[in-house]
């Protein structure tokens, strides 16, 4: 009877244990780099007035994100955007994105969001939320509620201030709404010349809510063109 008893709770051990390891978070490194320009759409001055293309910007961004090796290309993508600076503190606005895959299907999303910025001292505080639509089947992720909190430290005589951030994303689906995820961003930004700024920093993506997460630690670098100022 004993003996029996031992196997039972050895076989039970045996199996929690490898349920365990399968719901492990794998760990994974990755790539993502971007190209983008931003400028003011000046020829539409005649259609919307003067006063309203002063607070519009318009976007394009190209860029990259590898698999968990850094030159196995998994994502290119292209983001079009526009924003509207409603005060001095707030914007608002709107992005599309196409992405191509190189082993999955490719995806399309459209988005918009406002976002919040003051400065305190010498202290930069923001929070930008977005709505997120993703163009997939029903009972996928379609629907995403994203909120990002950032802040950055203005360093006297320094050109490599640091700005750290970390935004939730929560799924809107037909249960109700569920936390699925966590980004984490440290890093800073340095304007080579007029116009142009080069950014970079280290990102680490923690998923929830699934059966086998996935950490990623990600190192990301974007060129910036800023036409307003060239």
């Amino acid at each position: 009877m004993w003996r029996k008893l031992l196997f039972v709770g050895a076989v039970v051990a045996t199996c929690g244990a490898s349920a365990q390891e399968r719901l492990r978070p794998e760990t994974l490194q990755e790539l993502w780099a971007s190209v983008g320009v931003q400028g003011r759409p000046s020829m539409l001055e005649g259609l919307l007035g003067k006063e309203l293309v002063k607070r519009l910007r318009t976007s394009t961004e190209i860029g990259y994100r590898s698999a968990d090796s850094f030159f196995a290309g998994r994502q290119y993508y292209l983001d079009l955007g526009a924003t509207y600076k409603i005060s001095d503190k707030v914007t608002a606005g709107g992005e599309y994105r196409y992405a191509y895959r190189t082993a999955d299907e490719n995806r399309q999303r459209l988005g918009g969001m406002v976002q919040y910025k003051t400065e305190v001292d010498r202290f930069e505080l923001g929070y930008r939320f977005t709505y997120q639509h993703n163009f997939r089947e029903r009972g996928d992720v379609r629907e995403v509620l994203r909120n990002k909190f950032i802040a950055g430290y203005n360093i006297p005589k320094w050109k490599l201030d640091p700005q750290f951030s970390v935004e939730f994303f929560t799924w809107a689906g037909l249960q109700g709404l569920s936390y699925f995820g966590t980004r984490y961003k440290l890093g800073s930004e340095w304007a080579i010349a007029d116009g142009h700024s080069l950014g970079f920093g280290i990102v680490h993506d923690r998923e929830r809510m699934v059966f086998a997460p996935q950490y990623r630690f990600i190192f990301a670098v974007d060129y910036g063109i800023n036409l307003r100022k060239t």
